[in-house]
């Protein structure tokens, strides 16, 4: 017999501590942006959802377990502050679930090792630049969104220059990464953030908008919704979970948390 026994992993109290912590965090910056950057009309609706940054990166990492915090934070945020019913926040959720399943899916069924490092020439050094750049222009307009914004011009400008600034930077990154890095990683990645954006925008916008027990929204709002739900998610996955997975995907590989399958 060749190779090695293959050693058995079991779900620990690590996990599911890990699980909860990050859907408090989530639930906690669903709100935040839920409020500070709504789409309006729509309650719990964000044009800059950062709490993606959170489960779909643990999605990748941990599986099922991301996307059940992506599922409960969004639950919680429907009742409170959204106001919706239970039944229309239980169906309504399996939106931010989409979201980290379908990475987690994706890696999953391809049978893809996470490896997000850029190793070679010139693009090894100017990929961090790219990623991490982006990342932190988008935090520093949000933080004088959050603090100026209600002031109007020039900050608002301000911000909005950082979010496409942002947004161009972590796109160059990815294409370094699917040029000169690891190409089944980043192509899974890249297909990942484009899928869960619009599958995840189609359920939210339709169970708010089209159909639930009843839909908590007008019909006439759903192109609005899904738009402002589909741009946000993109922005947010290129921007934020893009040097959150390049920096932690190592780290959290060398821990006991990371999952291969689905659970452990």
């Amino acid at each position: 017999m060749t190779g090695k026994a293959q050693v058995k992993r079991r779900v620990t109290w690590a996990h599911i501590v890990s699980f909860v912590l990050a859907t408090a965090i989530a639930y906690v910056l669903a709100v935040l942006s839920s409020l500070i950057f709504p789409v309006l009309g729509a309650p719990g609706v964000s044009a800059l959802y950062v709490a993606t940054a959170v489960y779909v990166p643990l999605g990748v990492w941990m599986g099922m377990w991301g996307a059940l915090a992506g599922y409960f934070s969004c639950f919680f945020l429907g009742l409170y502050p959204s106001g919706y019913t239970v039944i229309q926040s239980a169906i309504w959720s399996f939106a931010d679930f989409i979201e980290a399943f379908i990475p987690a899916l994706i890696f999953r069924l391809l049978r893809v090792d996470p490896d997000f490092a850029v190793k070679r020439g010139k693009a090894a050094k100017l990929f961090p630049v790219f990623v991490s750049l982006g990342s932190i222009i988008l935090i520093l307009g949000i933080v004088v969104q959050v603090l100026w914004g209600a002031l109007g011009e020039p900050f608002t400008t301000f911000y909005v220059g950082s979010v496409y600034t942002g947004l161009a930077l972590a796109v160059v990154g990815i294409v370094l990464g699917l040029l000169v890095g690891d190409a089944k990683t980043w192509g899974a990645y890249t297909a990942g953030i484009i899928l869960t954006a619009l599958l995840s925008g189609i359920w939210g916008a339709g169970t708010l908008t089209v159909f639930n027990f009843p839909p908590p929204l007008p019909a006439e709002l759903f192109w609005p919704v899904f738009t402002g739900w589909v741009i946000g998610d993109l922005i947010v996955l290129s921007v934020l979970s893009t040097p959150i997975l390049t920096a932690l995907t190592p780290i959290f590989k060398r821990t006991g948390l990371y999952v291969e399958s689905w659970w452990s």
